[in-house]
């Protein structure tokens, strides 16, 4: 649902949040424990879906910093670089040509860099001329014109020119599977957008990979939810999928046509209608309970054949949130929402999420469409007194704590920014916290165990936390289970 930056600003079609009212209300499953590395063998890293142009980049960065992230996901409006009409003799898939204005790419990339974040790029709204066939509209690309542009882009930021970073992460398109960013998907009864899709894919990845092999192509930034409606039309996403890679369903995917993608990773947009153990009621929906669904058909394609890269594939979450209360009263209530946020960052590391990206950074003002999904709450007088809310903590630092075996509970975290070290686990008796455990975390800043509770500990109602060795202490985590809520994604 994302919408590409033009001069900083985004805004979403109200459709957007028609699609999202998908409500499908089961009771909280409790997780299953693991205690390997990953379920998928995946380091799990997070990032923020935020424009950082204009008088405020400075604070949005350290706001960005402040909640742990390492990844800035950074849309860039493909019509705001490249000229309205070519001129002649005109290079398209040459950054150095004198028609293209690169000037704000270049100073929010230098300025993201500079905070010790790591870019990647996704482009949108193509020229009149870039659109297939010209003049057809902003949802329908031309696949030829953007891996054109991909490879001016990617060449400009290849890292050998003097002031400029390497970019190395680059998405294909947003939200392909539906109607509001790719027509059509569907004619005469049959699906059309999987194959534009890949031709798109396959055009891009030739494109980047040939600037730099070593760069790594994401395709999907998938919308969650297949709808048929009479003003939208979405396929729904492992559907969408196997049909990309051309897999059979069922559990154990076949290779079903000759065809190869060439992709590095495949990304999610999974926003649930309820908590992060909410199950879609189509099971080929992806929202953060059945995430490792995605990564199992993923790993299927590359196990067949079906999809190649050099490594061995990914899949990303690109976008997710919820709208909270305060400010919307139809949203989350925000001290849930702190339990919801540690949650999924769990659901997703054992569902082997390579990073996992919040959309947004910041409430906007209450408005249509409202879009109280930040990690901070908007101040009137501007980014400068914004108030994190309590997911914010959550993201930075999540900890999550179930009841186990007879005394035991299951410990998960991950420590902010993901650094190695020392953390202690602790619960809270009377009014002081007391020691639990001291468990070393793995190279990427993740820790897990079976810790005993201590005699007078309630299984039932205990608080736990974490305390990372010479920092500060996740938020606290209690053993009682939370009924779902009936909540949208964007407190529509």
């Amino acid at each position: 649902m994302h919408i590409p930056t033009r001069v900083g600003g985004r805004s979403r079609s109200p459709a957007l949040h028609v699609a999202l009212l998908v409500l499908a209300l089961a009771a909280l499953i409790l997780p299953v424990a693991t205690e390997q590395a990953g379920a998928f063998g995946v380091p799990l890293q997070t990032g923020i879906d935020v424009g950082t142009s204009g008088p405020e980049a400075d604070h949005t960065l350290a706001h960005v910093r402040a909640v742990g992230a390492q990844f800035l996901r950074q849309t860039f409006a493909w019509d705001q670089i490249a000229p309205r009409t070519p001129p002649p003799g005109f290079e398209p898939a040459n950054p150095d040509d004198p028609a293209y204005r690169w000037g704000n790419v270049d100073r929010a990339i230098a300025a993201t860099v500079a905070r010790g974040l790591t870019p990647f790029i996704g482009i949108g709204d193509p020229p009149v001329w870039g659109q297939s066939p010209p003049g057809a509209g902003e949802d329908s690309p031309d696949p030829s014109q953007l891996a054109l542009f991909a490879h001016a882009f990617a060449a400009r930021y290849d890292g050998s020119r003097s002031g400029l970073p390497w970019i190395r992460y680059w998405e294909v398109w947003n939200e392909p599977n539906a109607s509001y960013f790719l027509q059509p998907q569907i004619q005469e009864n049959r699906i059309v957008s999987v194959g534009t899709y890949r031709t798109m894919v396959s055009d891009f990845a030739a494109a980047v990979h040939g600037v730099r092999p070593d760069n790594v192509v994401i395709g999907g930034a998938l919308f969650p939810n297949g709808l048929r409606r009479s003003n939208v039309t979405a396929i729904a996403p492992l559907e969408f999928v196997r049909d990309l890679f051309c897999l059979s369903a069922g559990p154990h995917p076949r290779r079903t046509c000759s065809t190869q993608v060439n992709v590095d990773a495949v990304s999610i947009h999974p926003y649930t209608s309820g908590g992060p153990s909410t199950p879609p009621a189509n099971p080929d929906n992806v929202w953060i309970d059945n995430l490792g669904s995605l990564t199992s058909l993923v790993q299927a394609a590359q196990r067949l054949g079906t999809l190649v890269s050099a490594h061995p594939a990914q899949v990303w979450v690109t976008e997710f949130s919820w709208a909270t209360n305060p400010p919307n009263p139809k949203g989350v209530p925000a001290q849930l929402e702190q339990r919801w946020v540690a949650e999924t960052l769990y659901r997703s590391w054992r569902a082997g999420i390579g990073v996992f990206n919040w959309y947004s950074l910041r409430d906007e003002r209450l408005a249509t469409p409202p879009q109280q999904v930040g990690l901070y709450f908007e101040c009137p007088r501007g980014i400068y007194c914004d108030k994190p809310k309590p997911a914010a903590a959550a993201f930075r630092f999540p900890f999550v704590a179930y009841t186990s075996a007879k005394h035991r509970v299951l410990v998960w975290g991950r420590t902010p920014v993901g650094a190695p070290g020392r953390v202690q686990i602790q619960w809270l008796q009377g009014r002081r916290w007391q020691k639990l455990a001291t468990l070393k975390t793995d190279g990427d800043g993740i820790f897990t165990a079976r810790p005993s509770l201590p005699r007078g500990a309630n299984p039932k109602s205990a608080l736990l936390r974490a305390v990372q060795s010479g920092g500060g202490a996740s938020p606290s985590f209690s053993l009682h289970r939370t009924p779902d809520i009936l909540v949208t994604p964007f407190g529509t």
